[in-house]
């Protein structure tokens, strides 16, 4: 096919094997097509050449028409220009994917250069004021000297700088350039983030390199570069910087040293690093070093970098790229807000969006952080499919044997737990609690001997613990062996007093096993310590009822409670229970009390009336029977005490009111009042060796 002159004036048709050998030509790639090819031609240019634009199109210049009526000529694979080249425009080739072979035995300065499946070959410097950019695998540039431009974009196009490389490399992923480097050749990686260099219109998405579009806008004349570039407000030293943290970034992370990668990924955030995709970096690295040590406030760092990165809902793209990170929040989110609904509902969005995300055998992992949320907020029964699907794919994890024989044991499923306790303590022996679950789970089965063992196996490392205590105790009673039981229980309280709930705990499990002698001193001194616990009263009382002995105030103290259960009647029971315990100095406060609410409680006046008898007061005494006698006449429980001196000792109440002025006479002091007898474990027929 013919080219017409003008297209390129004064050039002149010669072979390619001429030029090869005429022009030092041998290094190549058109060389290397002439053994396959020998009859491939150039157009040459001698001298210096000046022109507004360069198409390199193939056949952009043949006359079609008359083609047809020409023999065919041999095809023209580029242009030498023997000499420098200016062009004012660009260089490029907008028609087609290829174009001819350019080869400058000078300098080339161009304001834009986009080429594809070409040679260009530059023996000089190359300088383009804008872009300089190539695209495919096929073709490349050798550039002999310096190479300057505002941007150098290689889309997997080859390049291979000979000077000084003096352009910034776009980053796309896709950068082929080396320099040489003495007798080496070093690569030369991308460092500019499209999105802050390049204009929107040659961009694909919102950050993504677009060679058809960069390629369109060079043709049509279109700025190619943002204006802040162009106009140097960009920092390109941030930018350097920057690819050179990263650089370093990936080198420690590939050596899993995450507490440096973590000071690096801030650095590089500063710099303008991408904000979404270096915070997951940074949170991953503070998760990585921070999860096993549970720092909360490096934790919560690492919250808010995916929470600002993922969202509450995360799009598609975002759980597709980063299905770990769902993971990690999840599980910081358990570390930090465990008992938090909220957090809860975000946790299991995240596990069920990455169970459809990762790959099958991730799913195992992903099942034990779900039954692990489930075991922390008491869902024993849910959580135990989860925590069987991560020990089918780690077996030898003891963390999650443990948790899944505690839900098995809340569960009432003891021979279930069993082996799995037994695994824990094997496989975690940090994890020391397990001794009592393991006993408690030997003692329900049956096995009395084992679980002594384990449980005084755990008491040897928690002696404050009741609980475990209490399971001793049990275990004493049922085999019979009382005195220790006992001995057990006050040696842990006389040992332990700051465990308030001890006492109650004991006493109440006596009591339970019918051994209300023995719990009545346990519960008194619980309610000694707790005197508003009801529970702890009523239970005192119930103890002192079935000991056999006849507290008819007691009595009706408990029916007030029990009709009235809402009605604010336990001062009247704790002091009615401290009068059967013998002990009217404590009782006196809560019936004074117990009366000034309910003045009309005929039978509390009665028993007021026989501590004022005690506390030899018969005139304050005969009143609150008279007022007594008013309210209910003929009781029983009032006439008993206006017959009594006191509980133990016989008063004349006639006497006592003919007496001059009682009313007036002061209370003994405390040392001076009678002594009262007391509930103890000895008048139990326990004796202490």
């Amino acid at each position: 096919m013919a080219y017409r002159p003008a297209r390129f004036p004064g050039s002149r048709r010669v072979l390619a094997a001429d030029a090869v050998a005429r022009y030092d030509l041998r290094r190549t790639m058109m060389a290397r097509l002439l053994a396959s090819n020998p009859a491939l031609s150039l157009l040459v240019l001698v001298g210096d050449v000046e022109m507004e634009e360069l198409d390199l199109e193939p056949h952009g210049g043949a006359e079609q028409v008359s083609a047809s009526f020409t023999r065919p000529e041999p095809e023209v694979h580029g242009l030498v220009i023997v000499g420098s080249l200016q062009v004012d425009r660009a260089v490029q080739h907008p028609r087609s994917a290829s174009g001819l072979s350019l080869y400058v035995l000078g300098d080339l300065k161009a304001r834009n250069v986009a080429i594809s499946g070409l040679e260009l070959v530059v023996r000089g410097d190359l300088r383009v004021s804008e872009v300089f950019a190539g695209a495919g695998p096929s073709g490349g540039a050798r550039l002999d000297g310096d190479v300057s431009a505002k941007l150098l974009v290689s889309d997997a196009f080859p390049m291979l700088v000979g000077g000084g490389l003096k352009a910034p490399v776009l980053e796309n992923g896709r950068a082929r350039i080396g320099v040489v480097d003495g007798p080496t050749v070093r690569e030369a990686r991308g460092e500019v983030p499209p999105a802050l260099v390049l204009d929107q219109t040659v961009l694909e998405g919102s950050d993504e390199f677009s060679w058809p579009r960069l390629k369109a806008a060079v043709a049509a004349g279109r700025p190619t570069l943002t204006a802040d570039y162009l106009t140097g407000r960009t920092n390109l030293e941030s930018m350097r910087e920057l690819r050179r943290l990263e650089a370093e970034i990936d080198t420690v992370l590939a050596e899993h040293r995450y507490a440096r990668a973590g000071e690096l990924l801030r650095k590089a955030r500063a710099l303008g690093a991408p904000r979404a995709e270096t915070g997951l970096k940074l949170a991953d690295a503070i998760y990585r070093v921070h999860h096993g040590t549970g720092s909360r406030e490096a934790l919560a760092e690492a919250l808010e970098l995916l929470d600002e990165a993922l969202g509450p809902k995360p799009d598609a793209a975002a759980v597709m790229a980063h299905p770990q990170a769902l993971l990690q929040r999840a599980a910081i989110l358990l570390q930090l807000r465990e008992h938090d609904d909220e957090a809860f509902e975000q946790a299991w969005r995240d596990c069920s969006l990455a169970a459809v995300t990762m790959p099958a055998q991730e799913r195992a992992g992903i099942a034990g952080l779900m039954g692990q949320w489930l075991f922390t907020r008491h869902r024993y029964d849910e959580c135990v499919p989860y925590l069987r699907q991560a020990l089918s794919a780690e077996p030898q994890d003891g963390a999650q044997h443990g948790r899944l024989a505690r839900a098995l044991w809340m569960l009432d499923r003891e021979a279930e737990a069993l082996p799995h306790a037994t695994q824990s303590l094997e496989l975690n022996p940090a994890d020391n609690r397990m001794w009592y679950i393991r006993g408690k789970c030997q003692q329900v089965l049956g096995d009395p001997d084992d679980a002594r063992l384990d449980l005084s196996t755990y008491l040897d490392m928690h002696p404050d613990d009741d609980l475990a205590v209490e399971a001793l105790i049990v275990i004493e009673l049922d085999a019979g062996q009382t005195d220790q039981a006992l001995e057990t229980a006050l040696q842990f309280i006389e040992q332990h007093p700051e465990s308030d709930g001890a006492p109650a705990r004991f006493g109440r499990l006596l009591h339970l096993r019918g051994r209300y002698d023995l719990a009545v001193p346990l519960l008194r001194r619980a309610m000694q310590v707790q005197p508003h616990d009801n529970t702890i009263v009523r239970d005192l009382a119930v103890a002192l009822n079935e000991t056999g002995h006849d507290h008819t105030g007691l009595d009706t103290a408990l029916r007030r409670v029990e009709i009235d259960p809402g009605g604010d009647h336990l001062a009247y029971l704790r002091a009615e229970v401290n009068l059967a315990l013998s002990d009217p100095n404590a009782a006196e406060g809560d019936l004074e009390e117990y009366l000034r609410r309910f003045p009309e409680a005929a039978r509390a006046l009665a028993s007021l009336a026989g501590i004022r008898l005690l506390q030899l007061r018969p005139g304050d005494a005969e009143k609150l029977l008279a007022q007594a006698r008013e309210i209910a006449p003929d009781d029983y429980y009032i006439e008993t005490v206006a017959e009594k001196a006191g509980f133990t000792k016989q008063i004349d109440l006639s006497a006592a009111t003919a007496a001059p002025a009682p009313a007036a006479e002061p209370a003994p002091a405390e040392a001076e009042r009678p002594p009262v007898t007391q509930y103890s474990f000895r008048d139990a027929g326990f004796r202490r060796s």
